[in-house]
């Protein structure tokens, strides 16, 4: 069973650095592959929160409590 969130490291991703989709791990879920200088990084969610996260796009973040 997978872990509803598992971070291993910050990841940045421009808009150049090259992805692709890679063979599903789980039949339900999307998994990318960013590839990096340091080597690949993948990334594994389930398609209802990739619209969430499009979604989250037209709204501002909210204001930096700092």
């Amino acid at each position: 069973m997978f872990d509803q969130l598992t971070i291993g490291s910050w990841v940045v991703v421009g808009e150049h650095c090259a992805v692709r989709r890679a063979p599903q791990h789980r039949d339900d879920y999307l998994t990318f592959v960013f590839e990096g200088a340091d080597g690949d990084f993948e990334f594994v969610l389930h398609p209802t929160m990739l619209h969430k996260m499009l979604a989250l796009t037209t709204t501002p973040p909210p204001d930096d409590p700092d």
